[in-house]
């Protein structure tokens, strides 16, 4: 009698065990699944939007002080003249082309300085604040989420210089902005229209990515092994947060 006591309290033992080692799998699976829940394309729209604006504004703050605005202001005012001749039709197409070229050439070069602090905040910030800050732009943490890298390990450099050289456009920028100092005005428009199209597409296909793959990842996700996850779960908040 005692000893089959024995043998049932063995019995309730052992389905106690397994009950315990499925419920720690299904939490470590559930723990898994949620702190790779992807973000939302609203999410990460958001985030861009007010990432861009940063930079913006940072950029602008801290050129202002040092820009001609003497001869910026003289460009438009001549840009808004050459718009009036050619509405009064003083002037035809191609002399309205002409001019507007060389006042454009002539104002990118004057703004020159924007554009070169402009791509240094968008390696700081994109590459390496966000390597910093656990993979979250200001922007992101306000939306909570984060830059995750997919091959398990953690974020590198060289990941982040892909993902910004192909969605904040630091590529594009390098190369119009070496254009603008060493090419004539025309090559430069041609060659800056070109870059600034592809640039756009890149963009473009890649919110399409986001929006309707089951996978929700970019074109530069895909090319730095990279994804956007979400942080706003507690479990997630605490990854993200670690």
């Amino acid at each position: 009698m005692a000893k089959s006591k024995k043998v049932k309290e063995a019995d309730v033992l052992e389905e106690i065990e397994k009950k315990k080692e499925s419920l720690e799998k299904d939490k470590v699976k559930v723990e898994k699944e949620g702190k790779n829940e992807k973000a939302l394309f609203i999410q990460r729209l958001a985030a861009f939007l007010i990432d861009i604006f940063i930079v913006s504004m940072v950029a602008s703050l801290l050129v202002y002080p040092f820009l001609d605005l003497d001869s910026i202001n003289k460009l438009n005012e001549e840009a808004n003249e050459v718009i009036d001749r050619y509405i009064s039709q003083d002037i035809s197409i191609e002399e309205y082309t002409t001019e507007t070229t060389t006042l454009s050439y002539e104002m990118a070069r004057k703004q020159g300085l924007l554009t070169i602090v402009t791509i240094l905040l968008n390696v700081v910030y994109f590459v390496v604040f966000q390597i910093k800050n656990n993979g979250q732009t200001l922007g992101k943490q306000l939306l909570r989420i984060k830059v995750s890298s997919t091959t398990g390990n953690e974020l590198t450099v060289n990941q982040m210089i892909f993902r910004a050289f192909i969605i904040n456009s630091v590529l594009a920028d390098l190369i119009s902005f070496g254009f603008l100092l060493f090419a004539k005005e025309d090559l430069y428009f041609g060659v800056a229209g070109t870059i600034g199209m592809i640039q756009g597409c890149l963009i473009i296909i890649s919110g399409l990515m986001v929006m309707f793959n089951k996978n929700r990842l970019g074109i530069h996700d895909k090319v730095a092994h990279t994804e956007v996850i979400r942080c706003d779960l507690v479990k997630e908040m605490e990854e993200c947060e670690s």
